[in-house]
């Protein structure tokens, strides 16, 4: 060691410690100076005096390396005219004023004189606290001619990393690969760590800014953690933990969001200048330690190890690429606390290179290695995809045996079932034509029955009232009469007597042929009551349609009788009186009557709907049929007052029992009501069109099950 390369620095007791609140001793207060801030925050003097005994004059660096957050320093020199000169450093000391730039240190040059005695001040504002200072006294040229080589060298490595993680890149774009994105990104955060970890970003961003100083700090632990999320996601992919080991593919990715975690409580320290402290900050910067590099290495060497022993042979490089990492990466941090001090001045300059790039070579190394692992990868997913096409095309080839083979057998067998197909075909043949005249045969009778039922449609028909004669008795109606097969059950009767109107609709048991006979019977027998122009009470009608049915029926009211019968309603209007006569067998009547012509006499044997402008008024039928019954009572006849504009219906079931909508279900009585009544501000022609629409929609594409008969009168 020669004597311009070290120090003897002489310290008084008095500087073992430091007051960091002077200003709390009696003898201190009312004190004023220029540096009276220096009392709010820690904050030393220390006085350096040297004697020189140096070969000539030569300009030194006086670094204070535990420095940290926004702790500043001010070197005060005697300048040789007498006067004194400052020299700043610190975070919070923008670039341009600092007087010496390198790296992330806190320093400034002092210039020694050959055999001279000099006296300077340094001036230490600490964030926290402060101690006896470290301070480290290296020649400028020594640290000049150190940081061109190191620049050069580790610049070097960098772009080196840079490439290769553009070429990744551009590799998973061409293949679309997972793993080559994750290991791109990991080797551009790793290069960024070493980057910033060397102090590289101090001389760039640093400027007179709090937040920015303080993101500063804490971006040496946040691109650490990025080193250690890319790497994670390199190592799952690349041993394809998630389809193979499964259990150790979770238990890295809850690694990943504990290190997530720490990167996002980084980020709120930094932007809302906030420390956690204490004993938590301890556990806390633990746990981080171990997540960004014991655990990693944990969870992926021994999966590394497993996928070996199952035969994947690219995880072999995966395992020794992390072991020439771990090495060289402990020696350059062991080192690097002593790099560029007293302790290595006497090494050389390529020794000192060697031992701060020692991290990088390993990096490069490990990166070179993965990159053969991840070719190797390739080369084994190529052959994989190679036999799989040929297990592809040799199962074709035996697909294609098989085929001729089976072709073959089908042949055979179809020329064999031609035959049987031949026999049975004849007999077919003879069966169809057996079949087709019988069928001839069928359809013959068919429309002879069909003819038949029509000729007695078109009787039906005659014998029920004209459209003339009934345009002619009333001003205003409508009858909607749908058989549901071509003659009906149903019928209609309407005789006009003097001033008097009879109106019956009645619903005969069944339908089809053998209703069309009961409705010819019930016409019959009305002509013959009420054909000599006598209107006998509605009641009274009923009465004696039910003695002349059961007599025609011969039913005597035993067991063996017949249930045959009908269903009716009979009203008869008086129009000079302006009344209403009802009976009814089972059938009702309704009557619906303007919210204006309301009396408060309406009847109330039914149940009465309110419409918009109308109320519907109920009045219900007997229920006993014309015809046998097993409690003969007689019908009740009920007499209702009419005004202008009332609207009388008479009607069969046929209707509201219809089956329809969404749910397949019956129309009912409610609905009915509702619809009659909201037709009632249209003529009664409009209101059968709209009716018998209502019929048709809800039926849809359901088979009319009933007889359909309607009966509206205007008065």
């Amino acid at each position: 060691m020669t004597v311009d390369t070290s120090f003897t620095i002489l310290r008084g007791d008095s500087f073992i410690h430091f007051d960091l609140k002077p200003s709390v001793y009696n003898n201190l207060k009312g004190i004023k100076s220029q540096f009276d801030k220096d009392f709010s925050y820690p904050c030393a003097w220390l006085k350096i005096k040297t004697v020189n005994r140096i070969s000539e004059n030569r300009t030194y660096l006086v670094n204070l390396p535990e420095m940290e957050g926004t702790d500043s320093v001010n070197f005060f020199l005697p300048h040789p005219s007498g006067g004194i000169v400052e020299k700043r450093s610190g975070i919070l000391i923008p670039v341009d004023d600092r007087d010496f730039v390198y790296k992330g240190w806190h320093a400034a040059t002092v210039p020694l004189i050959k055999g001279a005695e000099q006296t300077f001040y340094i001036r230490w504002k600490a964030e926290s606290g402060i101690e006896g200072p470290v301070m480290h006294f290296i020649a400028e040229e020594t640290i000049v001619q150190h940081d061109r080589i190191e620049r050069m060298v580790l610049f070097a490595l960098l772009g080196m990393m840079t490439i290769i993680s553009c070429f990744f890149l551009i590799l998973y774009f061409a293949l679309r690969d997972r793993q080559y994105i994750c290991f791109s990104l990991y080797i551009l955060s790793f290069a960024g760590f070493l980057f910033v970890s060397e102090g590289y970003l101090g001389e760039f961003l640093w400027k007179e800014n709090v937040f920015e100083s303080l993101l500063i700090s804490s971006i040496q632990p946040f691109t650490l953690s990025l080193v250690t999320i890319f790497f994670l996601l390199f190592g799952i992919s690349y041993l394809e933990l998630r389809q193979k080991l499964s259990g150790w593919y979770w238990s890295v990715v809850v690694l990943l969001g504990l290190v997530g975690v720490r990167i996002v409580i980084m980020l709120l320290g930094s932007v809302f200048n906030f420390q956690i402290g204490g004993l938590f900050e301890d556990v806390v910067l633990i746990v981080w330690a171990f997540s960004v590099a014991i655990i990693p290495l944990f969870l992926l060497i021994l999966p590394a190890i497993f996928r070996i022993r199952a035969g994947f042979k690219p995880a072999w490089y995966f395992l020794i690429a992390n072991a020439v990492l771990i090495p060289l990466a402990i020696i350059t941090i062991d080192s690097s606390s002593f790099s560029l001090t007293a302790h290595t001045l006497n090494n050389s300059v390529l020794f000192r290179i060697l031992r701060v790039s020692g991290v990088y070579i390993a990096a490069i190394l490990q990166i070179l290695i993965f990159s053969i692992g991840i070719a190797r990868k390739m080369r084994l997913d190529e052959q994989e995809k190679k036999i799989a096409q040929k297990r592809i095309f040799d199962q074709l080839k035996e697909n294609e045996k098989l085929k001729d083979k089976v072709n073959r057998e089908l042949e055979q067998k179809v020329q064999e079932r031609t035959r049987e197909i031949s026999e049975q075909k004849e007999e077919i043949e003879s069966q169809r034509d057996e079949i087709e005249a019988q069928r001839d045969m069928v359809f013959a009778q068919k429309k002879e029955i069909t003819d038949s039922i029509s000729y007695a449609q078109r009787i039906q028909t005659a014998i029920l009232p004209h459209k003339t004669y009934l345009d002619r008795v009333f001003p205003e109606y409508f009858v909607l009469y749908k058989p549901r097969d071509i003659v009906s059950g149903d019928f209609y009767w309407i005789k006009e007597v003097d001033s008097t109107i009879v109106i019956v609709a009645a619903d005969c048991t069944g339908h089809g042929v053998p209703g069309a006979f009961m409705s010819m019977l019930g016409i019959t027998l009305l002509n013959e009551l009420l054909g000599e122009g006598r209107i006998d009470k509605p009641d009274e009608i009923l009465g004696q349609l039910r003695t002349k049915v059961k007599a025609m029926l011969v039913q005597e009211g035993t067991i063996r009788d017949q249930k045959d019968g009908m269903d009716m309603a009979i009203a008869v209007i008086d129009r000079e009186k302006r009344e209403l006569q009802f009976a009814g067998a089972y059938n009702p009547l309704y009557l619906i009557r303007d919210k204006e012509q309301l009396t408060g006499n309406e009847p109330v044997s039914g149940t009465s709907v309110k419409g918009a402008s109308a109320l519907l008024f109920e009045l219900k039928g007997d229920r006993q049929p014309i015809g046998i019954h097993w409690e003969k009572t007689n019908f009740t006849n009920l007499v209702v007052r009419l005004k202008e504009n009332d609207s009388v219906y008479v009607f069969s079931d046929g209707f509201v029992d219809q089956y329809g909508g969404d749910h397949r279900k019956k129309f009912k009585t409610r609905k009915f009501k509702e619809l009659l009544l909201s037709v009632q501000t249209e003529s009664m022609k409009k209101q059968k069109q709209l009716i018998e629409e209502t019929f048709e929609m809800w039926r849809g594409n359901i088979e009319q099950i009933d007889d359909v008969c309607v009966i509206g009168v205007r008065v």
